[in-house]
């Protein structure tokens, strides 16, 4: 009898259990469940940025993942490390990523389908959503290296730079100044964590990367080797601004930007901008638009860089077709007319 009054205990205490939880979940009256549903937040939806690792980029975009995470806005940015403006731009092609950040003349490359991606095809629904801070192409060299400039560059002269594009517009430039692939000069592929290493071990004689100035790269190689810029003459910039980067425009690294470096050096720089596929929901894009344009103090305070995104300049150089939501939200804000 015990056993049985132990029985029906158990059964009228779980009973009980259910009901409390029914009446937790429906509320008064019969719309209860859809009341509670109207409740729920939306789901945030995520968007994959990229950028490339020890770049200036990357503390741009992780500063975005940063403020996403503290917003009320229903988007959550997460970070995702590329090689390079190239595989950027392939990664949102192939949907594997959905925000990029790429300099111009990458980027209209691949939207066109040429040079380097002349086998990718043409990437037609590429947009662009704002312009960033500008891309500075800077050549460094060791302080003691014997190469000043880009006449120095004789019998196979090592050049580090990022595969492809960085390739094309690097022997742009060359160009300029008579110089031969293979004879004057040849193409090492690296990446920013390898430059470092090769420059300081003198396995390269040249080093390229992108960035605002100074680097943050370059900044971590200056603590064990000085550095110094090559300057670049106006044909080479105007070289490129025929074939590949209409926009391209001189911009001079003021002396003591490096520790080598004693004098002003005029270099090319280039917009960047942030892109994302024609076929990313318009709302999402405009929240992401609103997200960065309306917290650049924040962002500034995560890395300078910020202080380059001009409001009064968001489609500077503007290589293909804004997102419709994109555009939205400039139209919007009076930064489009």
């Amino acid at each position: 009898m015990k056993k049985m009054n132990k029985v029906v205990s158990v059964l009228v205490l779980t009973a009980m259990v259910l009901m409390l939880i029914s009446g937790c979940g429906s509320g008064a009256g019969s719309s209860g469940g859809n009341d509670q549903d109207k409740q729920k937040p939306a789901a945030n939806t995520q968007l994959r940025i990229m950028s490339t690792s020890g770049g200036d980029k990357y503390f741009l975009t992780t500063g975005i993942c940063k403020i996403s995470d503290d917003s009320s806005l229903p988007i959550k940015v997460v970070h995702q490390t590329v090689a390079g403006d190239a595989e950027a731009v392939r990664r949102l092609k192939a949907e594997t990523a959905d925000i990029g950040m790429a300099n111009v003349f990458v980027a209209s490359m691949f939207y066109n389908g040429t040079y380097t991606f002349e086998k990718d095809g043409a990437f037609k629904e590429m947009r662009a959503l704002f312009a960033g801070p500008s891309a500075v192409a800077q050549f460094a060299v060791r302080a003691d290296s014997p190469v000043k400039s880009f006449e120095d560059i004789k019998n196979k002269t090592r050049m580090a730079t990022f595969m492809g594009a960085s390739q094309v517009y690097t022997k742009l430039i060359l160009d300029a100044y008579g110089k031969q692939e293979n004879v004057d000069y040849i193409f090492i592929s690296s990446n920013y964590a390898d430059m470092a290493d090769q420059i300081k071990d003198k396995t390269v004689d040249v080093i390229q990367f992108w960035s605002g100035a100074p680097c943050p790269q370059a900044e971590n190689i200056e603590a064990d080797v000085p550095i110094r810029l090559l300057p670049v003459n106006d044909q080479a910039i105007e070289n490129i601004k025929k074939a590949i980067d209409p926009s391209a425009y001189p911009a001079v690294v003021k002396a003591g930007t490096y520790k080598g470096q004693a004098e002003d050096v005029t270099v090319p720089a280039t917009p960047t901008y942030f892109i994302a596929r024609a076929n990313t929901d318009e709302e999402t894009i405009y929240n992401f638009t609103q997200l960065v344009l309306e917290n650049l103090d924040e962002l500034v305070k995560i890395h300078p860089l910020a202080k380059e995104i001009d409001i009064n300049n968001l489609t500077q150089g503007l290589p293909f077709p804004l997102h419709p939501g994109a555009e939205k939200y400039l139209k919007e804000k009076g930064y489009l007319k």
